[in-house]
């Protein structure tokens, strides 16, 4: 676009708010709230004898889990997760429950119970903990994921409680115990909560694997056992209720392992979650059969390899894993490299070797890539693109497209949550897990179990749940926003910031520099602008002259006026020059104008 001269008419400023867009368009993001944390509205007392259940996170969406059960004077907590960044969250790096509600109540809260090891049910425990303060109980590896955690983040581990599966534990008004469940992760296990209205059960993420790797199949027996002294209310895991049929065995991923092996005359990468252990000891088994060595490479990936190794879930015989360091010394065919980043991300290890940038990992043509995962809905983008650009190099990549048996997932499909169903026979049911089309899938498919509409539970974002005997109601509304968690800093991002953030992403910046005597106050030199990312300076000239001359008339008014107020004047720049960048280029650039004391 051939740029017109934008001088001003003359030196009177137009006063600002006089055109027809608004000065604060809001989020450029929608799924950004631009509006406070912590906002907890009274709720009215329970009618009766009731256990209230208030999602923190889990219901509406995949990740980020945290469920608080309160029952007079006694709260108990299930999980404690993250979730991660949309596309429009610029520089976060996860998002944690908002735990507002329980700051008043923290006296209350008789402990944390985790249902198993995922990021999404116990990656905000080192983040929200401290101010908590209270047990936390799970099974064997969780807890060893946990600690490692606490360590990681220089915390106490001395509340970090290990469980077995046929533990009971009373805490305060409820009476908790367990039952194992198949899922990708060991010592995933369903939750039974005894409670002075009667038995509920909490669900989350589980499926139906009669020939699992690590042998942990579902405990049917036990959920039957459980299921005769009648249960109230239950939460289940919604994620794949769209999904019909069985989830197949994990078994044969281990023969599409061996199969690629016998193929590849170089170097084999495989990515993915690194909590998958059960994968991870097919790929151990691999190197064993086929005498190469093995190298874990990525943060997440050596951390839960150690912990699983300590705590006996993977046979790791001696001599086969070598550090990253060592890669060079072996042939390229005598070598397996578990590493993290199956989901694309940019800072990841596998991300790094795509770009060229790893100090111990350069693929070569006879290399391969083994994708062991499939995207995450907020991941696929970046999945994809590094597949691609692995793609672009030559390089050969297996993944679940192009080979069917790289990948099974964790959750029950919908004949598998029907089969719980039938053998839990809950009164109530609420699905978890997932989004809202899930919690609809889940309320269709009830139906055909012979479920009323009253009998689902179908909440919103924030909606208290309360549970009697004599029903489930809905009996008020919190605040639920999400936390930010970015560097080291938890919290104090937040909608403001991540607006300024797509703001200057989108539609760049532009600095206004004024010199000023710090001494008189005067302004001593010529002002200076200065654009990043809104327009080309070179070729855009008159815009930035035009500009500038703005800027004098601010000046040249302020200084009529009298001595200057700086903030004033900046106020007035910023607002003057953003209307006539809308005007004239209808972008809204970030404006801020500095003043240099002199």
């Amino acid at each position: 676009m051939k740029i017109r001269s934008f001088r001003p008419k003359n030196k009177n400023i137009v006063p600002v708010g006089n055109y027809s867009q608004p000065q604060n368009p809001g989020p450029v993001n929608s799924t950004i709230p631009a509006r406070p944390q912590g906002v907890v509205s009274p709720l009215p007392k329970p009618t009766g004898k009731a256990v209230r259940l208030v999602s923190l996170g889990g219901v509406g969406n995949v990740t980020k889990n945290m469920y608080v059960y309160e029952y007079e004077d006694d709260i108990i907590i299930i999980d404690c997760g993250v979730s991660f960044p949309e596309e429009g969250m610029l520089g976060v790096d996860l998002v944690i429950p908002d735990i507002s509600y329980l700051r008043d109540k923290k006296s209350k809260i008789r402990g944390i119970i985790v249902s198993h090891g995922h990021e999404d049910h116990i990656g905000a425990l080192p983040y929200l903990w401290q101010e908590l303060d209270v047990p936390i109980y799970s099974q064997k590896l969780t807890c060893g994921l946990i600690r490692a955690k606490f360590t990681e983040h220089k915390l106490p581990k001395d509340k970090i409680h290990v469980l077995n599966i046929n533990d009971h534990i009373k805490l305060g008004a409820f009476d908790i115990s367990f039952y194992r469940v198949a899922h990708s992760i060991p010592d995933a296990t369903g939750v039974v909560i005894d409670t002075p209205i009667g038995t509920l059960i909490h669900q989350s993420d589980f499926k139906m694997d009669w020939t699992p790797v690590n042998g942990q199949v579902t405990d049917i027996a036990k959920v039957a056992e459980v299921s005769k002294k009648g249960v109230l209310f239950m939460t289940v895991d919604s994620l794949r209720v769209e999904r019909a049929g069985f989830n197949p065995s994990e078994k044969p991923i281990q023969q599409t392992f061996e199969r690629i092996e016998k193929k590849s005359q170089g170097k084999i990468l495989i990515t993915m979650t690194s909590s998958n252990l059960t994968r991870v000891q097919q790929v151990i088994n691999v190197a064993v059969e086929s005498g190469r060595k093995l190298a874990l490479v990525g943060r997440s990936v050596e951390s839960t390899f150690q912990v699983a190794q300590d705590l006996g879930y993977i046979n790791v015989p001696p001599g086969l894993v070598i550090a990253q360091e060592e890669i060079r010394r072996f042939p390229d065919k005598k070598m397996i490299i578990l590493i993290a980043g199956s989901q694309g991300q940019p800072e990841s290890a596998l991300s790094r070797v795509a770009n060229h940038a790893h100090k111990y990992i350069q693929l070569k043509a006879l290399d391969c890539v083994v994708v062991s995962a499939d995207p995450i809905p907020l991941s696929m983008n970046a999945q994809l693109a590094m597949i691609d650009n692995f793609a672009k190099q030559n390089i050969e990549v297996y993944w679940s497209v192009v080979e069917p048996n790289l990948h099974v997932g964790g959750h029950a499909t919908k004949e598998e949550i029907m089969m719980m169903l039938n053998l839990v026979k809950p009164k109530y049911v609420l699905p978890i897990g997932g989004s809202f089309r899930h919690m609809w899938a889940f309320a269709r498919m009830v139906e055909e179990l012979g479920y009323d509409k009253n009998q689902v539970v179908l909440p919103q974002d924030g909606q208290v749940i309360e549970i009697s005997q004599s029903g489930v109601r809905m009996v008020g509304h919190i605040d639920l926003y999400n936390v930010y968690v970015d560097g080291l800093s938890v919290g104090d991002v937040g909608s403001v910031v991540l607006r300024d953030r797509q703001t200057m992403a989108e539609e760049g910046i532009v600095i206004v520099l004024l010199p000023i005597n710090q001494q008189t106050g005067k302004i001593i030199g010529a002002p200076e602008i200065i654009s990043r990312g809104f327009v080309f300076e070179k070729s855009s000239e008159d815009l930035l002259d035009a500009a500038l001359e703005i800027v004098k008339s601010c000046l040249t008014e302020q200084s009529e006026s009298g001595p200057h107020d700086s903030r004033y004047l900046r106020h007035q720049i910023e607002e003057n020059l953003d209307k006539f960048f809308y005007q004239e280029m209808k972008r809204r650039p970030m404006i801020i104008t500095i003043v240099q004391d002199l």
